[in-house]
Parts: structure tokens; sequence; C-alpha cells
């Protein structure tokens, strides 16, 4: 495979990745968990992620992940089964429009790596006809 075609690959794979993580914070957004230290018992707060593509020179690109800080904010939901006394509970630190703008830099990412795989293999073609 050449220079070109795994470049390409990479940047499909970290769009891919990007998408994934986007969707899960997205279904994730409307959970609650019980405040840290409240004493009500459940279970832990989701933790939504950050994704960030870094460059890995002649090797592509990568995504790499990171944990959203704070991870959770304190909403008051009364009717949650793990409110503490006065109604509060740990949400998701998830901003939906912040996660669509991912999502759409991932359809971006992937549809620019599918446009370039494609022009790749056009201008092999080409060579491989002239050898012919």
């Amino acid at each position: 495979m050449g220079l070109i075609s795994s470049l390409a690959l990479s940047s499909l794979n970290a769009a891919s990745v990007r998408l994934q993580v986007s969707a899960s914070n997205l279904a994730n957004a409307g959970d609650s968990a019980p405040l840290p230290g409240s004493g009500v018992a459940g279970p832990a707060p989701y933790v939504p992620t950050r994704v960030s593509t870094i460059s890995l020179g002649d090797n592509g690109v990568q995504a790499q992940l990171s944990a959203v800080q704070p991870a959770s904010t304190p909403t008051y939901d009364p009717s949650s089964p793990y409110a503490d006394a006065g109604g509060m509970t740990a949400s998701p630190n998830v901003d939906p429009a912040a996660e669509m703008v991912q999502t759409m830099m991932a359809m971006q990412q992937y549809r620019a790596s599918a446009a370039l795989l494609k022009v790749n293999d056009q201008m092999q073609q080409s060579a491989l006809d002239l050898y012919s």
C-alpha cells in the first residue's frame, strides 16, 4: 500500500472514532446519576469523551481520546431515583451543539479521505495504462 493510501486510511479511521465518540456522548447525554459525595447509591456518572486528531507524520493521523472535564454537572431533577435531598443529580457534561459539530467534522473528514483514495486509485490506474 502506498503512502497516500495509508494516510487516507488513517484519516478514515480517525473520522470513524470521532463519529462513534460523538454518538456515544449524545446517546448518554440524558443520563443521570447520584452527585459524587451525596451518599445516594447508584451508578457512576457517564464520562463524556473528546476527540482530537494528532499527526503521526508520514504514518498519517490518529484519534486521541480524553475525558471531558468536568465530566458531569449538577442538575435539578427531583423525580430521578438518584436525586439527593435537594433534588440534585449528576448529568453528563455534553453539549449537543458541539457534538453535532463533531459529527459534521467526521463526515467531512471521511468524505475528503474517501476522495483522496479515489483520486490515488485513478492516478495509479493511469500510470499502469501508460506502461500497457
